[in-house]
């Protein structure tokens, strides 16, 4: 647990040199479109990227030591759908205290944020944020198993075809 609040607070000091950065076009753009700036559009939008840039950051952190990143070599991926579940019935007891024993739970709740914002937010029917969240889902798979875009000889997180489902079931 110590793991992700310390990602989670990495991506919260990152956060202010982006908005910074998205500021100003974003407001020019809604300047344009409305004619004035609506503050509450504004707070949505931040809430929104402090919300990516916090799932992007669970995702791609921690990174792996320099040790640890030399002996990584080629991209191991999980194919079997669905494996998710014999694994927790055989590897996996659900404890309360201690939240890794359900995971794939996170993996649901992690972007379920990012449906709620596509759906109310930017409108989007129930068929466009399904495509989203896949292609999403599909993004952080990707960015694991290319060894975050071929910076590492191989993956140092497992590509995993049982998070692109509850990634884009969430």
């Amino acid at each position: 647990m110590h793991t992700y609040l310390e990602t989670i607070k990495q991506a919260a000091i990152s956060f202010p040199a982006i908005a910074v950065i998205f500021t100003i076009p974003y407001l020019i753009y809604n300047y344009k479109k409305y004619g004035s700036i609506m503050s509450l559009r504004l707070w949505i939008i931040y809430s929104f990227i402090l919300y990516m840039l916090i799932t992007y950051c669970l995702i791609i952190l921690p990174l792996p030591s320099a040790e640890k990143a030399q002996a990584l070599r080629g991209h191991h991926m999980q194919l079997n759908p669905l494996n998710f579940i014999f694994d927790i019935i055989k590897n996996t007891k659900i404890d309360i205290n201690h939240p890794k024993s359900f995971l794939t739970i996170f993996n649901i709740f992690m972007t379920l944020p990012f449906g709620f914002y596509l759906r109310y937010y930017f409108q989007n029917n129930l068929k466009q944020v399904l495509i989203k969240s896949f292609l999403l889902s599909l993004f952080f798979e990707l960015t694991q198993l290319s060894g975050l875009y071929f910076i590492y000889q191989g993956n140092y997180r497992l590509f995993d075809v049982d998070d692109l489902i509850t990634n884009t079931l969430g």
